[in-house]
């Protein structure tokens, strides 16, 4: 089959992606680039990403995101990533389709249900208590066994919102959640790494069982000078999220710079380059789990991931903040029950395109 055509439909906050290729009766997929900003993404596709695929074999696809990043060696950045994921999510929806199968079926199926944790995006909820108690709601009604804060300001070179706010978020939380549910703490690079590893201590004091994202993710020097001293105390150190360089992912697996990987699907370029990252850590024994904090289509294909790796984290993310847009465009999220996530069994992903969402989008088209 020919790809004939690349679509997408785009908002500010999410870009669906669809192509079209011949053959008999035709073939689609569908895909999804990464959130937020989206609509600058939907033309990125169509400037550095449909030139490449138009016109190519539909069902040998797995070199086509790597290809696409390399011959836009002028423009790589994370726009570039994006695009390529977006063809490369649709083109895994179309191949699976035409095969009968869901993508974790397709792939190769090792797990029927995920675990799933909280993500919560509050960062300085006030009172405090509020987002303690707010997540033990979440616990309590979902089954969660674990939930994960993102205290401080992102990439604030060490400056929380006031002294001692996220240790006191942390520790309220951890008070307030019954024994047994896990805590993850997530400071998005907001600390250089000897303010990281004072925290990590911290952390480690009050039963929080992995540490996300210590440093500027491209201090790569520091994020493992960081896992380095937080391994003589037992806090694993994750990253890995904001990646999407090769050299990056070569250099955190070769040098041990994380306790565990965590590729965002979408920023990464794809589902084909986030799966190639899984596999190489699994050799070297590393967990992965990837980033999918909300409830749009990235959470939906994390599933599938997670269905279908070597070596999974013991749960996937999912964001407990509802604020309209994140199932806006689709209605099959997978939904939680006893703290766990079934499989899609729908051909594809198994999304659910919502078409009066498609008629408010900004369309755009490339085609042979």
């Amino acid at each position: 089959m020919k790809i004939t055509s690349v679509e997408t439909y785009a908002d500010k906050d999410q870009c669906l992606v669809r192509i079209l290729a011949d053959g008999a009766g035709g073939a689609e997929g569908w895909g999804f680039a990464a959130p937020f900003s989206a609509d600058i993404t939907a033309r990125c596709i169509h400037r550095f990403a449909a030139p490449y695929v138009l016109g190519k074999d539909a069902g040998d696809f797995q070199n086509y995101a790597d290809e696409i990043i390399r011959r836009n060696y002028k423009f790589l950045g994370s726009f570039v990533a994006r695009s390529a994921a977006g063809v490369d999510t649709a083109l895994w929806d179309m191949a699976a389709k035409q095969a009968g199968k869901p993508v974790a079926d397709f792939i190769g199926k090792k797990r029927d249900s995920i675990p799933i944790y909280a993500s919560s995006m509050r960062r300085n909820p006030q009172p405090l208590q509020s987002e303690a108690d707010r997540l033990l709601g979440f616990c309590e009604q979902y089954g969660f066994r674990a939930v994960k804060l993102h205290p401080g300001i992102p990439v604030n070179r060490n400056v929380d919102f006031y002294p001692g706010c996220s240790e006191e978020l942390v520790q309220r939380t951890r008070r307030t959640l019954p024994e047994g549910i896990d805590i993850i703490v997530d400071v998005n690079g907001n600390f250089s790494s000897a303010r990281a590893i004072e925290f990590g201590r911290f952390l480690k004091d009050n039963g929080v069982c992995m540490f996300e994202e210590p440093c500027p993710y491209w201090e790569l020097d520091e994020v493992k000078k960081v896992r380095e001293a937080c391994a003589q105390f037992g806090m694993p150190v994750a990253a890995g999220e904001q990646d999407y360089m090769d050299t990056a992912w070569d250099r955190m697996i070769e040098e041990h710079i994380v306790d565990v990987a965590q590729p965002d699907l979408l920023y990464i370029g794809g589902f084909t380059r986030a799966l190639r990252v899984a596999a190489r850590f699994a050799e070297k024994g590393v967990p992965v789990t990837p980033h999918t904090s909300n409830r749009s289509p990235i959470y939906l294909m994390g599933v599938h991931y997670m269905s279908v790796i070597d070596k999974p984290y013991p749960f996937l993310e999912c964001g407990v903040e509802f604020t309209g847009w994140e199932e806006a465009a689709y209605t099959s999220a997978p939904e939680i029950v006893g703290g766990n996530a079934q499989i899609p069994n729908a051909p594809g992903w198994g999304m659910q395109i919502k078409e009066d969402w498609l008629k408010k989008a900004e369309y755009q088209m490339s085609k042979l």
